[in-house]
């Protein structure tokens, strides 16, 4: 479904990522522009809500004017990096859990089912395939963060 890797793996992959990480660093900010480790895991459990609505409303029908995501608004106004680190994470992981799911269980005669907003059309397959790439990009990026944390704090 992913033009990255099955979904499965791509999950996985970000899992241990927060297996590895040391809730005691997931707070710390290598640069006033950068966004936490919280923050990071907070985007995407936002784009894990999202994209769960996507999904289940898509199934039912065409989605006219479903609202899009303001990443940066959305990490700000939630104050994300004050959430416990490992509850988030496990929202995380449950969200991602129950988008597996969905994907896995998606009927093929509901995958041309189209979202448009603002004059752009995408359907469910694209969508869906869509979430994994993102997924996959935020994994390499929480991955260089993770390191960039861990090296400064010698915990390499």
């Amino acid at each position: 479904m992913s033009r990255t890797g099955k979904p499965e793996a791509i999950v996985s992959a970000f899992q241990e990522l927060l297996d590895k990480t040391p809730p005691d660093l997931a707070h710390l900010r290598p640069s006033s522009d950068a966004w936490t480790l919280t923050e990071i895991v907070g985007h995407l459990v936002d784009s894990a809500s999202n994209n769960h609505q996507r999904f289940a409303r898509l199934r039912l029908g065409g989605l006219e004017n479903f609202p899009g995501y303001d990443a940066e608004s959305w990490v700000h106004a939630q104050s994300y990096d004050t959430c416990d680190f490992k509850a988030l994470s496990t929202l995380w992981t449950s969200y991602n859990t129950l988008l597996l799911h969905l994907a896995a269980t998606t009927p093929q005669d509901v995958l041309n089912n189209v979202w448009t907003y603002q004059g752009e059309s995408q359907t469910l397959e694209f969508l869906i395939a869509d979430y994994y790439s993102h997924l996959f990009l935020h994994t390499k990026h929480y991955s260089d963060r993770l390191a960039e944390v861990l090296s400064k704090n010698n915990r390499a």
